[in-house]
């Protein structure tokens, strides 16, 4: 019986040890209270990101952000050189990782595929498309994932039936499309609203395939990690009041849509908030789905290890899960 009852008094200790050093680690000061936040594209996906530092909730928690304007290949490369402290966007750490980079996601809010393929103005079937160049950003960020899953759903062969254009942002592909360079691409918003302004034909609403991908993840070093677990916490913490602050002051997530893809047509701003919205996730912890979807989508030739890959290896979920154990994200109204 003394036993039994030992046993269960170290449980019960260890249990609340466990639920003591969560609470802890979410309320320490950050290490490294200056840091760099970076984000990939002038999109309403990213607004999070922006919310959280106009409504002053990096400082809140402890932490000098700058939010930095980077194309994903240099946000990786930023962050693993020490340049950037967190990266926030699609599968670059994945290829990172990949080739040796000691990277891992601890975070996302978007963990699925939201876009829409436009074609020009004579282009009203994707089909339409075979034989001709689409524009995409750069290459296996999630913008061209996405625009290689809609063309194989639709029986079209990327770089075979229909030739990819990488022209680096968003805007650009508009522009691609408006110029005539490009007979389609892959749009997020607001730039979708600008190309139906323009006439466009939206050719597929990616988002409504529920295609697993990552879009907005949030990753750094391994070291990182390790040297500045309370940066890691006061981030989530700010991102996770973003998110839940986001939804329910829509007008707070608006005006920073404004700020940050710098519009002032309301009918716009609106539009972008309305897509985004329902896809920013209550729960901030990677899914392991969206990591094998990933490996799905990567060239064998340039990554042959990428079908036997553990996802696993990729994302550290300990962060979001000491925050969940703290009563933290209950608190804020943030569920699973």
């Amino acid at each position: 019986m003394n036993i039994r009852r030992m046993s269960k008094t170290v449980a019960l200790a260890t249990m609340l040890l466990t639920i003591a050093s969560a609470v802890f680690a979410a309320d320490a000061k950050p290490e490294k209270p200056d840091v760099v936040v970076t984000y990939a594209q002038a999109s309403g996906a990213f607004t999070p990101i922006w919310v959280a530092f106009e409504a002053g909730l990096y400082k809140k928690h402890g932490l000098n952000a700058k939010v930095q304007l980077m194309n994903p290949q240099l946000s990786a490369q930023a962050v693993i050189s020490g340049d950037a402290d967190f990266y926030t966007d699609g599968p670059d750490l994945i290829n990172a990782r990949m080739r040796g980079g000691e990277v891992k996601y601890f975070g996302g809010t978007i963990q699925q595929l939201v876009f829409q393929m436009f074609g020009a103005k004579d282009v009203t079937s994707i089909q339409q498309l075979k034989g001709k160049a689409v524009a995409a950003s750069t290459p296996r960020a999630a913008l061209d994932t996405a625009t290689r899953e809609a063309l194989k759903k639709n029986n079209l062969v990327p770089d075979k039936d229909v030739q990819v254009l990488y022209v680096q942002s968003v805007p650009a592909i508009l522009s691609s499309i408006i110029g005539g360079k490009a007979a389609g691409g892959v749009l997020s918003a607001p730039n979708t609203l600008k190309a139906k302004d323009a006439g466009l034909n939206m050719l597929v609403d990616i988002g409504k395939l529920n295609v697993p991908g990552f879009m907005v993840a949030y990753g750094t070093t391994e070291r990182y990690m390790k040297s500045n677990p309370n940066n890691v916490h006061a981030f989530l913490q700010a991102i996770a009041e973003a998110v839940v602050l986001a939804k329910r002051q829509p007008e707070v997530a608006k005006k920073a849509i404004a700020k940050y893809v710098q519009i002032d047509d309301q009918p716009t701003i609106d539009g972008t908030y309305d897509t985004f919205a329902p896809y920013w996730a209550m729960s901030l912890a990677v899914r392991p789905e969206a990591i094998q979807a990933q490996f799905a989508y990567m060239d064998e030739k340039e990554f042959p290890n990428a079908k036997k890959a553990d996802p696993k290896e990729f994302y550290d979920n300990s962060f979001v899960e000491a925050l969940e154990k703290s009563g933290f994200l209950k608190s804020i109204g943030m569920a699973k």
